[in-house]
């Protein structure tokens, strides 16, 4: 239900953006994930059956401002690292890839610290200790607690992008008036497609290939964990290797800031060494299942 919120949340937003304005897109992407938040946190039901009813269209719901901030944050610091009305500055052309990566960037940052976060919680309201049997209480303190605390960080996204990014879309309003058209010019979407479409083709279903398998291991990675750890029925040494596999996505983060602008790297030397590598770790164990 998540990657179903994020897809409707790419589309939606990417109407919106456009046609009312980056800052409204922006908002719009706050506001939702704070409400999606407050959901998540107050998520109740009589039953099993009905709080997990309850919990996945609350995550629904988040993932459409999840989805949204994807496209938006990455347009809206390309454009923003070119001043109005300017077609490109010598800053601009170096250092470009690095300003989009780095917003990317913080996402690792903020899967690091919800692990942390979780780690502590469950500690916390379980004595010191994140082995089993684990109570009600403690389950429910540090799941609610979970999503409250990133839950004020968004509070004050919506704030901030609503009285002090009121600029957001100067770029794109400067580009409306340059073209005189009020929303999609279609004529220019006509001439991307004309020059651009087979890159547009090979770079999305490279990327639709590649997240299949990515998030196929996302969804599997507590699968992965159980056969390092066949007797343990702890969920703290899930979460500690959950804290490795994250704090080694931010290195590839990091990495790939570096690297995207170096002229004897770059991203296409990255992309087709990042999938090469990908390709090669899922389909050696994949060839060899009984082993690995």
């Amino acid at each position: 239900m998540e990657i179903s919120g994020i897809i409707v949340g790419q589309i939606l937003v990417g109407i919106l953006g456009d046609w009312l304005g980056r800052r409204w897109g922006l908002i719009q992407d706050a506001t939702i994930m704070f409400l999606g938040l407050l959901m998540l946190t107050a998520a109740w039901g009589v039953t099993q059956n009905g709080w997990v009813i309850c919990y996945v269209w609350s995550l629904f719901f988040y993932g459409i401002g999840v989805g949204g901030e994807y496209p938006m944050t990455a347009t809206s610091g390309m454009e923003n690292a070119v001043g109005s009305g300017k077609v490109s500055t010598k800053e601009d052309r170096l250092h470009r890839g690095r300003k989009v990566t780095s917003a990317f960037l913080m996402q690792g940052w903020g899967q690091f610290f919800n692990q942390v976060f979780l780690i502590l919680l469950l500690l916390i309201f379980h004595h010191g200790s994140g082995n089993p049997p684990y109570s009600k209480l403690a389950v429910q303190w540090t799941y609610r607690v979970s999503f409250a605390i990133p839950a004020v960080g968004t509070l004050w996204l919506v704030y901030y992008r609503t009285f002090k990014m009121k600029s957001a879309g100067k770029q794109l309003a400067a580009a409306k008036k340059k073209s005189k058209v009020t929303g999609y010019d279609t004529d220019s979407l006509k001439l991307t497609f004309t020059y651009f479409g087979p890159r547009m083709i090979a770079t999305a279903g490279a990327w639709f290939a590649n997240d299949v398998f990515f998030y196929g291991n996302k969804l599997f990675q507590s699968e992965f964990i159980s056969v390092i750890l066949p007797d343990n029925d702890s969920i703290m040494p899930g979460w500690l290797y959950n804290l490795i596999n994250v704090g080694v996505s931010l290195v590839g983060y990091y990495l790939a800031s570096f690297l995207i602008d170096n002229k004897l790297y770059g991203r296409k030397r990255m992309q087709m060494i990042g999938f090469l590598m990908d390709f090669i770790l899922f389909v050696v164990p994949a060839f060899n299942y009984e082993r690995y």
